[in-house]
Order: structure tokens, then C-alpha cells, then sequence
């Protein structure tokens, strides 16, 4: 039976393109219909035209770059906007249909011709081994090759590239020719300017090589960045990248090669800023005299094609073989992409409209392309994109030397979206008002009392911005709120609404985030930064009594490890100048509880092979580690003696993804890891774990497993603006980075992703006051980037008491 394309795994097919209709020329704009926002999807090899959908529309479509199910995307995207899964299921329908239709959408691996896809499940299974490794995940599917990244001894990586049997079980013998003739390159160059050829052969009757892996991002993605940015200081980074790029290709054709696939996927940019080129199957050798292999055809990116190369596709002529001086072009043409975020000119749709304008437009300027104009570069790489080779620079290292000559004019660092932040907590404070809103109308739906979702992380909110601007109307403010919540502790609403899950039996009734606890503790915080000695007395008892109630499991957010991790800030907040207050019981709760949670951790067997389904921070491990890591230094009590092989374990499962390093989100399934960039299942809460045991036992190992996740962190696509999965819990993790390190660059990028989530504004509208789930932790967040040395992540990091940093004066 035929599967329906609809429930199969589908995957964009070859070729398509989803650009903005803003990018498009004016005379292509003017012959269709659509609004400003709009993408046109069209694919260069297809006879069928080209389509106009929204925004929501192109994003939706462009979750199939990868291979998933529509299921699959419709979740993801309706989690990123914060949507109803079931709604964006039901309305998008007829758009798949249209798409599958169209052929923009195909089954994976199924079909032929202008319905076929590039497969994206490998046929090696994550977790099996091969030569020795275990694979980890798939890195790379295409037709006729797999890509995957292999674990081996001593945390070392490497990636393995193997021929992909074709669908009637037989090889397809151009693919070994191909990777006969990377692997000769490879091993020629011997590593540095590409990865290092590390084996070669035969595995299971599949042609494969082994090749070092190296750990970086795509030019693409790591140009984004500081073109975001803006400024002066970008423009130098962005500077200094594009000469790496072009040195590297000069040394590269000084080797006596030429790469021949030149585009930014094949540009890997280093955490220190030196890049690496990747994919060698259509290297070509400079000489003819030379032993490497001459390819057997031409690769590449239409958008990278030499005027040379266009013109022979427009007369049906065999295509050019690759050359120094196209290669130049095409290495210009990158850097002006990655320099500007635009092509070097407005590519009209299709192929062959495409080829005309490449053989005969001249480039854009940098204006034209929204960016600021930069004359001497944009001068030297007017010439490297000449029409005729012969008006090009005589050699990809003149090329170099001119861009090594370019200097940075000045420009005024532009910041067009800090007043959205600034705005966005104007907002969230008159929302608070006693006059506001949320004051007014009350907070609903339920619940709407606890840390996590009500008045009582409303008040801790407060209280942060009260302490970042030493407002004491601010302070006031947050003590209302916090006594608002002592009054609502017996609502029926207060702490748990079965719709969304939050329930007794699911969150358990002591959980600071979820329960009195939170209520209490945070009364007592609010207490200690008003020097109110009785606040803190009458909350210190709540808290105790509160968490003397049945909690859920072990974990960091409703399980013992909650318990912990509160009894810490709270001994943090408590501890100095209040001789009315005895802190022994909570010591004494607080050793009991640490000794339980290592009872049960110590019961466990090794971490990968425990019957404990996460290893993040808000459920897993990471949380129970951290959480005992906060305790011990706070209290000072001693590590317990399993502290170090835990952390062994978990690092061992740290996965290598671009630059940064990211985690399972779930243990112990089949198939290829899922992985998130938020703070409660993802890369941004290790930050924390990581840094705190570096500060604690140090560790060299920790510190660069900090700065891993931080790089995921900071480079994760996902766009949730949310304290707990999203934009603003992941700036709260550089920002922890920035301050165990006193590296500005973590500050900056905290900055950023701040301005990314003010600009995005898709928070849920169910809860808009949240501290955990709403906009309220992104403003939050705002006024601790006014004091980022002081800046704490809201009831997760203790808020700096004992080091007198937070008051209200």
C-alpha cells in the first residue's frame, strides 16, 4: 500500500527557494500579488511556477529542511508562536496539499524527477557502532551520501561520510568516485585549511571516509551575528571574517587547489574566528601536471556561479571548468552575502532568469542591500565580480591583499530595538500598578498564585527591578504583590488548573514554583530587601511548614530537588544582620533533604543507564547536581562523595552541534536525540551547572562545558521568548557566563537575545503576567541587563544577599 504523502515524512525539495518578496526586483514585484511580508517559493530545476505565502506560511515550510512529518512541524511551529497545535493543524491543510502539489514538498527519499527529495533518515542508526565508534546522530543526508558524527575514546569526535545504497539495494558508483576523489584532496592538504582525512574503505560494501571533526558554524550563521549587531565593532569582525575566507582560498589555490563548491554551508567559522573549508567532492587540481584527480563535473549554488559558468548554461554548452578567476567571483560573492545578509544582486526566479543576471547585472551596492555603504570594500569586491575574468584581480591572493587593506569607516553602534525593551517594562510595571490590569482584573487563568504562573512571581519580578534601579516605590509595589498572594494561598485557583496540566498529583503540593512554598519564600525575600525582620520570621515559617507536604519525585521544578534549591536562596537571602531569625531549622531541612536526594542518587546506576528519563535541569539530573551544588555552597556544607562521577556522566553525554554543545533532551530512546536550547530541558541551563562547579571544584573541563552550552545557547535557531524555554532564560545563561568570566561578548550577546525576544512579542496570551511563561520574565530580564553583574535568573539563582548586593538604599 502507497503510504499518504500527508502522514509520510516529507522534506523540501531539491532546489526550492523561499525568499522574501521584499528581496525581489522591482519588475518581478510589480507582475504579482502579494504584501510586503510575503515569500515567493520557487525552485530553480521545476517547470511548475512560482507561489506567494505569508510569513507564517514560509516558516511553517521551512521546517522541512529537514525531514519530518507534518505533525512534527505543525508542533515545533505552533510551539515556537505559542499556538494551539490542533488549530494551526486544521487550517494548514490545504496549504501541504498545495505545496505537495506544487512539488515544493516531496516524500523523503520517494520519487523521481522533479518529485524527488533528498532523503534525510541515514541508514546507519544512531547508537549502533561502527570502526570502533558509536554514532551519535545524523549530521547529513543527501541522495547519494550519509553524514554522522561518530563518538569515540576520551570525548574525541569525529564524522563519518558514507555512500548511501540507493533504493533497489545497489550502489551508485559515481558516489565512490566522488569520495575516492574528496578523499585524495583531503589527505593531500593534511588538515588545517579542511578537516583531516582520518580513514578511508569499505563498511558493509559502502565506499566511506572518516574525517576530523571540527567544531564550528556556518558562515552564514556566524556573519548573523554581528549583522544583527550593527555598529562599528561588528563591522570589524565582520571584516576580519571575510579576510579569513579569502586568505584561506588564496593559501588554498597557493596548495594548487581549487574548491569548486564555494558557498557559506562549506565555510566553517571556529569559536576563535579562524574557518575551515568542508566538502571537497569537486575539488579540482590548478595544474594539469598535478596527481590529484580532475572531477568529473561541476558543483555548486546557482547564486555562486561565475558569469563564465552562467553564459555556457544559457548556450547549452558544457559547463566551464573551475578556475581561479571563477572561484574569486564566487568567494566575492559570499563575502558580500555574508557582509550585507543579501545576494550581489536581486536574482530574479528561475533558472534561467537566474543565469542571465548573474552573466550580465553588475553588483548591487551595499545600500541597495539595506546595509550601511562601505566604499573601499565594496570597491575591491566590484572588481572581483567583474563580468570578464581577465578585469579581476590577477590571483585569489591579490584578492586577499586588497581585502587585508580595507579599513572600518566609523559608524554609530545603532541600536533601533532597545527602546522595545524599554517599552516592553514601561509596559509589564503599569500593568502591575496598583492601578493596572493585572491589579484590577485580577490574574487569569489559574493558576494565579505561584512563582511560576501568579502573583507571587509577579512580586519576585518587581522586586528585581527594584533592586537593579534602588526604587523604593518598586520595593513597595513588589510587597504588595507579595501580600496579595499570602491572601489568595487558600483559592481554589491559586496553584493548579488540570487544563494545562499543573495538578497535586503532577507538580506535587511543596514545589516552590508550584505551591505555598514559593509563596512563603518569596514573602521572605521581599521582607529581607525591605529590612523587615518579622516579613522574614513569618516566611521562613511558612516556607518550612509548606515543604513539609508530599513533592513529586526528585527533580528540580516540582520534585525534592525544588525543595533544595529554595532552602539555598533562602539561607542566602536569610543569613546576614537578622539575630531574630533562627536559621537552624532550615539548615537542618535543608541537610535532610540533600541527604535523601543522594540516597536515591546514589541508588541509581550510571546516568545514561538510569531508569531517570531526562537529564536537563528543570527535570533531570542537571537540576538535582545543581541544586545540590547550590546548597553546599551556601550552607557550606561538603560535597557528597558521588558529586564528581555524576558530573563525569554527564558531561560524557555532551553532543558537539556547530560551535556549542547540546544535551539529550530524553535518555534512554532509540533513534536520533532530541535536543532543545531553552533553560529547562536544553543547552542554556547547563551554563549554570557548569560554571557553578567550576567555581566550586575547579575543574578546567567545567569552564569549557559552560562555554559550550552558552555557544548553543546563543546560536539555536528556536525563537520562544519564555524564562523557561525560551529567548529569555537563555539570556539569563550568557548572562551567568558574562559574570563567572568577565567576557563582554557573553554580555553583548545576552543584550541581543533580550532585543530578538522584545522584537518577537509571540508570548502567551494566556498568561502575559507570568514570570516563567509570559512576557513578564523578558522584562524581568530588562532591568537586570541595566545591572548585569548583578543580574540573577529569578528564584534559580540565589540573588547575591550575603554578598550585599541586594538591597534597596
Amino acid at each position: 500500500m502507497t503510504p499518504n504523502p500527508l502522514s509520510a515524512p516529507l522534506i523540501l525539495n531539491e532546489g526550492v527557494l523561499i525568499i522574501p518578496v521584499a528581496d525581489l526586483p522591482d519588475e518581478s514585484r510589480t507582475q504579482i500579488e502579494c504584501g510586503p511580508d510575503d515569500f515567493a517559493v520557487s525552485r530553480l530545476q521545476a517547470r511548475s511556477g512560482s507561489k506567494i505565502i505569508d510569513a507564517n506560511s514560509a516558516k511553517l515550510l521551512a521546517r522541512f529542511q529537514q525531514q519530518r512529518t507534518i505533525v512534527e512541524a505543525v508542533i515545533l511551529f505552533a510551539r515556537e508562536k505559542s499556538l494551539n497545535p490542533d488549530t494551526v493543524l486544521e487550517g494548514a491543510y490545504p496549504f501541504f496539499r498545495n505545496m505537495l502539489d506544487a512539488g515544493f514538498l516531496v516524500p523523503s527519499g520517494n520519487g523521481t524527477d522533479e518529485h524527488t527529495a533528498k532523503p534525510s533518515s541515514g541508514q546507519v542508526a544512531a547508537g549502533s557502532r561502527v570502526l570502533g565508534a558509536a554514532v551519535l546522530r545524523t549530521l547529513h543526508v543527501v541522495e547519494d551520501t550519509e553524514v554522522y558524527l561518530l563518538s569515540r575514546e576520551k570525548g574525541a569526535f569525529s564524522v563519518l561520510k558514507i555512500e548511501r545504497v540507493s533504493p533497489n539495494g545497489g550502489s551508485v558508483e559515481p558516489v565512490r568516485a566522488r569520495l575516492a576523489h574528496e578523499a585524495a584532496f583531503l589527505a593531500s592538504l593534511g588538515g588545517g585549511l579542511a578537516p583531516r582525512l582520518l580513514g578511508k574503505g569499505e563498511l558493509d560494501g559502502r565506499s566511506y571516509l572518516e574525517i576530523e571533526f571540527v567544531e564550528g558554524a556556518d558562515a552564514a550563521t556566524a556573519s548573523a551575528e554581528w549583522r544583527e549587531r550593527g555598529g562599528e565593532k561588528a563591522r570589524h569582525r565582520l571584516l576580519r571574517m571575510a579576510q579569513a575566507i579569502a586568505r584561506l582560498y588564496a593559501t588554498l589555490h597557493e596548495r594548487g587547489v581549487l574548491h569548486g563548491d564555494v558557498h557559506p554551508g562549506n565555510v566553517l567559522v571556529k569559536r576563535d574566528g579562524s574557518v575551515v573549508l568542508i566538502d571537497f567532492g569537486v575539488a579540482r587540481p590548478i595544474a594539469s601536471a598535478s596527481s590529484l584527480p580532475t572531477p568529473p563535473d561541476r558543483g555548486g549554488i546557482p547564486f555562486f556561479f561565475e558569469p563564465e559558468m552562467a553564459r555556457a548554461a544559457l548556450a547549452g554548452l558544457p559547463s566551464t571548468p573551475a578556475s581561479g578567476a571563477g572561484e574569486q567571483h564566487a568567494v566575492a560573492g559570499l563575502i558580500f552575502f555574508l557582509l550585507t545578509g543579501a545576494q550581489w544582486q536581486n536574482f530574479r526566479l528561475g533558472r534561467e532568469a537566474m543565469l542571465e543576471d548573474i552573466a550580465t547585472l553588475p553588483p548591487l551596492t551595499f545600500r541597495d542591500r539595506g546595509a550601511h555603504s562601505w566604499p573601499e570594500l565594496e570597491v575591491a569586491l566590484a572588481r572581483a565580480l567583474s563580468k570578464l575574468p581577465e578585469e579581476r584581480f590577477p590571483s585569489m591572493s591579490a584578492f586577499a591583499d586588497a581585502l587585508a587593506a580595507v579599513t572600518v569607516p566609523p559608524v554609530a553602534l545603532a541600536a533601533p530595538h532597545a527602546p522595545l525593551l524599554s517599552q516592553l517594562l514601561d509596559r509589564a510595571l503599569s500593568n502591575a500598578a496598583p492601578e493596572g490590569p493585572w491589579s484590577q482584573a485580577g490574574l487569569t487563568p489559574a493558576p494565579t498564585t505561584s512563582i511560576n504562573y501568579g502573583s507571587a512571581g509577579v512580586a519576585l519580578g518587581l522586586l528585581h527591578i527594584a533592586l537593579r534601579r534602588n526604587d523604593g516605590n518598586l520595593l513597595a509595589l513588589a510587597d504588595t504583590w507579595s501580600q496579595r498572594a499570602i491572601r489568595a494561598l487558600e483559592r481554589e485557583d491559586a496553584f493548579y488548573n488540570k487544563e494545562i496540566e499543573i495538578t497535586p498529583q503532577i507538580v506535587g503540593k511543596s514545589s516552590p514554583y508550584h505551591s505555598p512554598s514559593g509563596v512563603h519564600a518569596v514573602a521572605a525575600i521581599v521582607a529581607t530587601a525591605a529590612a523587615a525582620p518579622m516579613g522574614q520570621l513569618q516566611g521562613l515559617a511558612g516556607f518550612l511548614e509548606a515543604v513539609d507536604q508530599p513533592a513529586s519525585g526528585l527533580d528540580l521544578t516540582i520534585g525534592r530537588s525544588s525543595i533544595l534549591l529554595g532552602a539555598a536562596i533562602l539561607l542566602d537571602a536569610l543569613s546576614p544582620g537578622n539575630d531574630l531569625l533562627d536559621l537552624g531549622p532550615l539548615r537542618s531541612r535543608g541537610d535532610s533533604v540533600l541527604a535523601g536526594l543522594w540516597d536515591a542518587i546514589d541508588a541509581k546506576t550510571e546516568i545514561i543507564a538510569a531508569a531517570i528519563e531526562y537529564p536537563g535541569i528543570a527535570h533531570g539530573w542537571a537540576g538535582f547536581l545543581y541544586a545540590t551544588l547550590q546548597w553546599c555552597s551556601i550552607s557550606k556544607t561538603p560535597l557528597p562523595q558521588g558529586m564528581e562521577r555524576r558530573l563525569s556522566e554527564l558531561a560524557s553525554l555532551a553532543l558537539p552541534n556547530d560551535r556549542g554543545l547540546d544535551w539529550p533532551w530524553v535518555l534512554g530512546h532509540s533513534g536520533e536525540p532530541v535536543t532543545m536550547s531553552g533553560w529547562c530541558n536544553g543547552a542554556c541551563g547547563y551554563v549554570f551547572l557548569w560554571t557553578l562547579a567550576h567555581r566550586l571544584l575547579g575543574t578546567p573541563r567545567y569552564l569549557d562545558l559552560a562555554s559550550g552550552a552558552a555557544w548553543r545557547s546563543w546560536e539555536a535557531p528556536e525563537q520562544t521568548v519564555t524564562l523557561c524555554c525560551g529567548l529569555a532564560g537563555r539570556a539569563y545563561a550568557l548572562l551567568n557566563l558574562y559574570r563567572h568570566t568577565n567576557e563582554t561578548i557573553w554580555l553583548e550577546r545576552a543584550r541581543a537575545l533580550a532585543m530578538r525576544g522584545a522584537r518577537r512579542a509571540s508570548t502567551p496570551k494566556e498568561y502575559p503576567h507570568s514570570l516563567y511563561k509570559g512576557e513578564f520574565g523578558l522584562a524581568v530580564l530588562t532591568a537586570d541587563l541595566e545591572q548585569p553583574d548583578e543580574a540573577t535568573m529569578p528564584f534559580f539563582e540565589p540573588m547575591g544577599y550575603q554578598k550585599g548586593a541586594a538591597r534597596v538604599v
